[in-house]
Formats: C-alpha cells, structure tokens, sequence
C-alpha cells in the first residue's frame, strides 16, 4: 500500500469516527470549599494564695483549719473539676483515718472515712468511676505507704469557659487522733483536674483520668 492509499484511509476513518460520535463543545464550571477544623482547649488556673502552711500550724483533735484556692477555667471548652487531696501523715493512721478532708457543709461523715471492711488493717484503694465522683462532694479513696497516705477527692463541679470558682475545705484532726499524733506533721498535696465536659463517659475511672492527665503533661521527646 503506497504513501498515498495510507493517507486517503487514514482521511476517511476520521471522517466516520467524526460522523459517530459528532463535533461536542461544552461549557463547564467548578467551584470549592475548604474548611480547617480545630480543636478546642482545657487550661486550668489555679490562686493558691490562701493555701499555706499557716492556717494549718498547732492543730489539736477535733481541730478543722481552712485550706482554699481558687479554679479559672481560661480554655475554650466547659470542664468537670476535681481535686485529689493527698495527706501524708508522720504516723500511720486507723482505719478511720484522723486526718482527713471536710467541705464547709461537714458532708463527710465518719463511716465516709473509714477504709472497706475487707481492707481493714491493711492498704486500701477504692478505683472509682467519674460517674460515682459526680454524685458525691467529697469521696475517700485510698489508704496506702503504710498507711500514711490518705487520698480524697472532692467534686468541684462544671466549670464554664471564662468562670472562676473558689473550693472552700477543712484539713481536720478527727477526735480519734490520740497521743501517737502528738508533734506529727501532716503533707497536704491539692491536685487539680480538668476534663472536657462535653461527651464524657461516666464508666471511666479515676486512675485512668490522672494516667491521661500525666501523660499529656509529659513533655515530648525531642
């Protein structure tokens, strides 16, 4: 087949494929979007001003001294405040432990701090859930080192975005406290949390709560 016959089938094949499938032209358009997502913020503040060693000096059984502080939420989301009060004491405690925490309404009562039955004599830990930690001012948790540390948690309530709240508590010698406690010290540690309100699950505990608070704390390896 020469140059010429090539050329003239070529010519006629685009002329059928042309009559197919016809001459289109169309008239288009596009437009976009673009959103960036971002997520929201937890910053607790905490005043400590009126935390000090002072209000706590001589203290005899039956005394209860005012420890106080102040929570500010600065971040962008509500939050759920509570506070792990840790007493370290020079001496063991009982069963019914002597020092403890007390909120200004006295809702801790004396069984309220008394280690579980099963755990009497020994070291106790009671893993509580946020759900049980809602529905209480004041919980005991734990009783361990040999029985000189003592755990409770107060419930400090949803705290807004931009609010301040104060937290009003008594350290108290309980009447139990006898002469093993005479010139002893008592540690008093406040460990303030903040978790997100919003879609919270009441199941978790607060052993998982502070493991997650630790970690993100933690600042990361270069």
């Amino acid at each position: 087949m020469n140059k010429k016959r090539i050329a003239a089938v070529s010519v006629t094949m685009l002329a059928m494929l042309s009559a197919l499938t016809g001459t289109y032209a169309y008239f288009t358009d596009k437009k976009s979007l673009d959103i960036s997502a971002r997520t929201s913020n937890l910053d607790i503040e905490i005043d400590d001003s009126n935390f000090s060693d002072e209000n706590v000096a001589d203290m005899l059984p039956g005394d209860r001294r005012e420890i106080s502080y102040i929570v500010s939420n600065l971040g962008d989301a509500d939050a759920l405040v509570f506070s792990e009060i840790t007493l370290i004491s020079s001496v063991p405690m009982d069963d019914t432990v002597e020092w403890f925490i007390q909120d200004t309404h006295g809702t801790l009562m004396d069984e309220d701090r008394q280690v579980g039955s099963e755990m009497e004599g020994g070291e106790y830990v009671d893993d509580v859930t946020i759900e049980e930690l809602m529905e209480s001012n004041i919980k005991f948790v734990s009783l361990t080192e040999n029985r000189t540390k003592a755990k409770f948690i107060v419930n400090n309530g949803l705290l807004r975005t931009g609010e301040s709240s104060p937290v009003d508590l008594y350290l108290t010698l309980g009447l139990n406290a006898g002469n093993s406690f005479m010139n002893s010290r008592c540690e008093v540690k406040a460990d303030v949390y903040g978790i997100q309100y919003r879609n919270t699950d009441e199941d978790l505990t607060w052993e998982f709560i502070k493991d997650t608070a630790c970690a993100n704390s933690e600042p990361e390896s270069p």
